[in-house]
C-alpha cells in the first residue's frame, strides 16, 4: 500500500476535508452515541458538509433528519442546522467559533447548548431565533426580530438581580431571565420574566414577580445537553482499492470495494495516464459491473469503457485519487461518495528521496503499459519493450521501497538515471 509520510518520521497533518470528517455525538452523560461521516458537498461553489444517517438526535428532532454544516459569513462562525418540516424552518443546532471559512470545522469546541429558541404566546408558536453570540452576566444573551405586538425588536438576557428592573416586583437578589421589546433603536421595555438561574432561557414567563400567570414561553428547539466533536477523515490510499458509498434506485450501498484493473501479467492498466477501477454492485435482481476512470479532465462512473456506455456521475478534478462527492447525471443514482482505504503506516520508517519524481515516473509507467498493450492488440511483438519496462519497474520499486539512507546518494542517483538510460550501477 502507499505511504503517506511527507518527511522522515513525520506523519502528515491534514489541512483539508477533501473526504469530509467524522462527527462524534455524545449525550449529557458523556456517553458516545454515534460516529457518523459528514460528507463534503459542493453547493454552487461553496463547500458544505452533510450528515445523512444520524440517529442520535431522534428523541428531539424525530426520524430521518439531515444535518448540514456550513459557514455563516454574517456571524463568522460554522453552524450545524437541520430543516424542520413541520415549521418549514431551518433550525441552528450548534455553532463553532474560531475556525475560518476556508478551514475544516474540526474541533472539540462545538457549542450545542441554548442555541435554538422558539417563542410561544398563549400556547401558539409565534417565531424562532438562534443565539447570535452575545453574553450578559456570564450567560448567553439574544437579540432578535419578531412579531409580538406592539414590538418588533427584542432582547433576552439573564440578570442576577431582577429587583433592579422597574416593574419586576422581585425581591432584592432574585435572578431572572428578562424578555424586553423595542420600537426605538437602543430603547428596550421589559415585557416578562422567567425567575430562574438556569443556563438557558427556556421556561414560562410572567409579567411580574407577584403575578405568576404565564401567557408566553420560550422553548428549546435545539439539542441542548448533547455534545459534538469533529475529527478529520483521512482520505486513505487509492493504489490498490477504493471504497464507494452510493444510493442506487433508493437503496444505499456502503463500502463497496472497487479494485484497480490489471492485465494478465499483474500490471496496472491505465487510461489517460491514471489507473482505473472496476467494481460490482449487488443491484436487484442482478449484480452490475461499473467502472471508474479518468477521461482527461474528470473522473467518471460508467457501466462500460466504450462510447456506448452510460455515464452516471462525474468528479471534475485532475487528481491522483478519485476521492470526493460526485455530481450525478442520471436519476438512478442520487448519491455517490468515494474515499480510499487505510494507508500502510510507514511513519516509523524513512521516506524515499525524490518522492515527487518517483510519483511522476509511476504515472509514466501506467501510460507505457497501456501503450504496449495497445500495440499487442494489433499483433505487434513487444517482448523487448516488456523487458525494458520490467527493468524500469524493478528500479522504481527499489527506489520507492528501500528506506532513505540504506543506499548512498550516488547509488540512488544512478538508479534514477537508469530509469531513462543505461547505466552500470
Amino acid at each position: 500500500m502507499s505511504c503517506n509520510c511527507p518527511d522522515t518520521n513525520k506523519c502528515p497533518s491534514p489541512t483539508t476535508c477533501l473526504c469530509g470528517f467524522e462527527t462524534n455525538i455524545y449525550n449529557s452523560s458523556g456517553v458516545l452515541l454515534e460516529t457518523v461521516t459528514a460528507y463534503p458537498i459542493d453547493a454552487e461553489g461553496t463547500i458544505i458538509y452533510q450528515v445523512f444517517n444520524s440517529t442520535a438526535f431522534e428523541s428531539t428532532l424525530g426520524q430521518a433528519y439531515t444535518l448540514t454544516i456550513a459557514y455563516n459569513y454574517e456571524l463568522e462562525r460554522w453552524e450545524m442546522t437541520y430543516f424542520n418540516n413541520d415549521l418549514e424552518l431551518t433550525i441552528v443546532l450548534g455553532v463553532l467559533y474560531g475556525v475560518g471559512p476556508d478551514d475544516c470545522p474540526i474541533s472539540n469546541c462545538w457549542d450545542l447548548d441554548c442555541i435554538a429558541v422558539g417563542f410561544f404566546s398563549l400556547g401558539l408558536f409565534s417565531f424562532y431565533f438562534s443565539w447570535d453570540g452575545g453574553y450578559t452576566n456570564g450567560k448567553k444573551s439574544y437579540t432578535f426580530s419578531g412579531a409580538f405586538t406592539p414590538y418588533t425588536e427584542f432582547r433576552l438576557y439573564w440578570t442576577p438581580d431582577a429587583s433592579t428592573i422597574p416593574g419586576s416586583g422581585a425581591p432584592a437578589g432574585t435572578p431572572a431571565w428578562v424578555f424586553e421589546g423595542s420600537n426605538t433603536p437602543g430603547v428596550y421595555v421589559p415585557i416578562s420574566y422567567y425567575f430562574s438561574s438556569n443556563d438557558c432561557p427556556y421556561g414560562p414567563y410572567i409579567f411580574e414577580y407577584i403575578n405568576p400567570v404565564s401567557r408566553m414561553e420560550f422553548q428549546d428547539f435545539g439539542v441542548t445537553g448533547f455534545d459534538l466533536k469533529t475529527t478529520i477523515l483521512d482520505c486513505g490510499c487509492c493504489d490498490e482499492t477504493i471504497l464507494i458509498d452510493l444510493t442506487f434506485d433508493d437503496i444505499t450501498y456502503l463500502d463497496v470495494v472497487a479494485t484497480v484493473v490489471r492485465d494478465e501479467y499483474g500490471n496496472v492498466v491505465g487510461i489517460n495516464g491514471k489507473q482505473y477501477y472496476e467494481m460490482e454492485i449487488p443491484l436487484t435482481p442482478y449484480t452490475a459491473t461499473f467502472y471508474l476512470y479518468f477521461d482527461g479532465t474528470r473522473w467518471v462512473l460508467a457501466n462500460g469503457l466504450d462510447g456506448e456506455a452510460t455515464q452516471y456521475a462525474e468528479l471534475v478534478a485532475n487528481t491522483e485519487c478519485p476521492f470526493g462527492i460526485y455530481n450525478i447525471f442520471r436519476e438512478d443514482i442520487t448519491f455517490l461518495y468515494i474515499r480510499g482505504i487505510e494507508c500502510f503506516d510507514c511513519c516509523d520508517y524513512d521516506t524515499p528521496k525524490n518522492r515527487n519524481l518517483l510519483k511522476k515516473k509511476k504515472a509514466i509507467f501506467v501510460d507505457e503499459i497501456s501503450s504496449i498493450r495497445s500495440k499487442e492488440l494489433f499483433g505487434f511483438n513487444c517482448g523487448p519493450e516488456w523487458d525494458d519496462l520490467f527493468r524500469k519497474h524493478l528500479i522504481f520499486d527499489v527506489l520507492w521501497c528501500l528506506p532513505y539512507g540504506k543506499i548512498c546518494d550516488d547509488e540512488q542517483q544512478c538508479l534514477i538515471n537508469n530509469l531513462n538510460e543505461n547505466c552500470n550501477c
